[in-house]
């Protein structure tokens, strides 16, 4: 395995009442206590080409499951899935969805992560994200997409993270973005669980003040 594949446990919880079972498999499905964050590969990486082809396959995946992990974090960056026209790059959603396949077959769930948006960047001094509604539009229809890609996979198997450490000025600004972009993916998978994490960094200090509903988890 990779020396740069970070290890990184994941806490979450499931919000109010029970999931309702799906002809796609079922939430109820989507068990997880251990994971592991493969980092640098489609996130936080210039690499591309070989180099990036060759830096997370089957083999890892497997090693990942032998330490004793069930599911894998996947993050992905805007820049590395898509041009700025939003046309995808189709090489790197050809490596997600390998990546979500190896889980897949060698039993781990998979939590695909929109890591950091061309207008976020959780450490930078400017995101556009909160201030500009053309931004807030462009990720809303980055999960539009990413949902046309992944809806396939069973709603037992596959989670999606909306976004990576928020840091918005005021925590409505964060809850007021969820709520529409869940609003956007329920309309295309109402039972996809979809993992959100607080504000500030995803810190227990604002934990309070997120909005739940159902089929989401904390972390």
């Amino acid at each position: 395995m990779k020396n740069l594949l970070f290890i990184a446990f994941v806490f979450v919880m499931l919000a109010s009442c029970q999931p309702r079972p799906v002809s796609n498999g079922s939430t109820a499905d989507f068990k997880i206590f251990k994971g592991t964050n493969v980092a640098h590969w489609l996130s936080q990486s210039k690499s591309r080409g070989a180099e990036r082809d060759s830096f997370f396959q089957e083999k890892d995946v497997i090693a990942i499951k032998e330490l004793g992990f069930d599911h894998i974090r996947l993050p992905i960056d805007e820049e590395q899935m898509w041009d700025t026209t939003g046309a995808r790059h189709e090489d790197a959603f050809k490596l997600m969805m390998d990546g979500i396949d190896w889980s897949i077959k060698h039993q781990l769930k998979v939590i695909v992560d929109l890591h950091i948006l061309r207008s976020h960047h959780f450490n930078a001094e400017v995101k556009p994200l909160w201030t500009d509604p053309k931004e807030q539009e462009k990720f809303y229809q980055l999960w539009v997409d990413l949902s046309a890609a992944l809806k396939k996979y069973s709603v037992g198997d596959v989670a999606y993270e909306l976004m990576n450490e928020a840091v918005a000025d005021d925590a409505e600004q964060w809850n007021n973005l969820v709520a529409n972009a869940m609003k956007t993916i329920r309309a295309i998978e109402p039972e996809r669980i979809i993992v959100i994490g607080s504000n500030k960094w995803q810190s227990a200090q604002t934990f309070a003040a997120i909005r739940l509903e159902n089929n989401i988890l904390v972390n």
